[in-house]
């Protein structure tokens, strides 16, 4: 073994950062609050509304208070309906004849992290003048602005041809049809991030045949209804990673001063999104891993590996983990993540690193 210089006495830890903007909203603009211009004419949201835009050849809308024409608020050309919170909101239709579609699309204030949660929450309303309601909108995250020439659904089949990375299309879960138009309603979903997503478009992705769609009209006419909503308060918001039982994690943000085994406090949010974790989820249980590169003596790399795990499985007791959900354990260099001895190697083998599993059944 060589020895190990006294000023490398520092654990250094990597793995893919996770957001810690817990509660912050990372959609821009999702009130719609932000204008670039008052609103004065129709299929107006490409350059009124700040960020927004449309994927496609769809006319959506701004509306706004300040404007004095057919796009104000509360009275406008679909109908009354205040904003749900403060002075803006978008209209769109889901459906439509000849399966005339319109979206929005924003970007977000930063990419999605791969295996984290997030949760999408927005409120519709359908609009007075709309003869029909509809059960299907949903979302698409895609890693580029999206620009496809129709005017029709945007299918899946549509999605992938456009050379544009893009998650499947998700469906906001349902109860019933979207048919108020004087109150607001919510509609929400939880997804895990694969790590590309950087923009989000809404809408409903179905044809009128492959839509459910409830017709308010006189069915002898046979005409195809309109069904258009306003849209007000987009969120998507951090809810942390999403861990894997059985699978090996490096642990996030974990330094150690020089020759303390005491954490730093930008530690502290990656802990804390594991202890959240465990607490949602009580069948699971955490061991601790720490992990050296090869300088030093055997001895000193075990009892170094060992403080640091032990550090990190305190944190979690302090905050609140039952004591019998967790282990530690140092490995010393045993394990190496790299073996080629230069600085990046033991830069990446010098981490701790944590397993989560479910409790056995002591009586089967």
């Amino acid at each position: 073994m060589q020895p190990r210089p006294i000023q490398t006495l520092f654990l250094s830890l990597v793995l893919t950062s996770f957001s810690l903007g817990y509660g912050q909203n990372l959609v821009q603009n999702g009130g719609f609050e932000d204008f670039v211009s008052c609103p004065v004419k129709m299929s107006n949201l490409n350059k009124d509304a700040a960020y927004w835009s449309a994927p496609t050849l769809g006319t959506t809308d701004y509306f706004n208070e300040c404007s004095r024409t057919k796009l104000g608020v509360p009275m406008n050309f679909k109908g009354k309906q205040a904003p749900y919170e403060g002075a803006g909101y978008a209209g769109m239709y889901l459906y439509a004849p000849r399966d005339y579609r319109e979206y929005i699309q924003v970007p977000l204030t930063e990419t999605l992290q791969k295996g984290s949660r997030y949760r999408l929450t927005l409120f519709i309303s359908l609009s007075e003048k709309s003869d029909g309601a509809v059960m299907d909108m949903g979302a698409v995250f895609t890693e580029k602005l999206l620009s496809v020439h129709t005017k029709r659904e945007l299918s899946q089949g549509e999605l992938l041809a456009s050379a544009i990375q893009t998650t499947p299309i998700k469906q906001f879960p349902v109860t019933g049809y979207y048919q108020d138009k004087q109150q607001w309603m919510e509609l929400s979903f939880d997804m895990v991030a694969k790590g590309f997503e950087r923009y989000l478009i809404l809408g409903n992705f179905k044809s009128n045949a492959g839509t459910n769609y409830l017709d308010n009209n006189d069915a002898s006419k046979h005409n195809e209804g309109y069904a258009y909503y306003y849209l007000d308060d987009i969120t998507l918001t951090y809810l942390g990673p999403e861990y894997q039982t059985d699978e090996v994690y490096v642990l996030d943000h974990v330094n150690f001063n020089f020759d303390r085994f005491d954490l730093q406090p930008k530690a502290e949010q990656s802990l804390k999104d594991i202890y959240d974790y465990l607490m949602k989820n009580p069948e699971l249980k955490v061991a601790i891993s720490g992990h050296t590169d090869d300088l030093g003596s055997d001895a000193y790399n075990d009892m170094l590996s060992r403080e640091r795990a032990s550090s990190v499985a305190q944190y979690l007791i302090d905050l609140g983990l039952d004591k019998n959900r967790i282990t530690s354990k140092g490995f010393g260099d045993s394990k190496p993540l790299d073996t080629t001895l230069t600085d990046e190697a033991r830069r990446k083998n010098r981490r701790v690193e944590f397993v989560m599993t479910k409790f056995e059944d002591e009586n089967p």
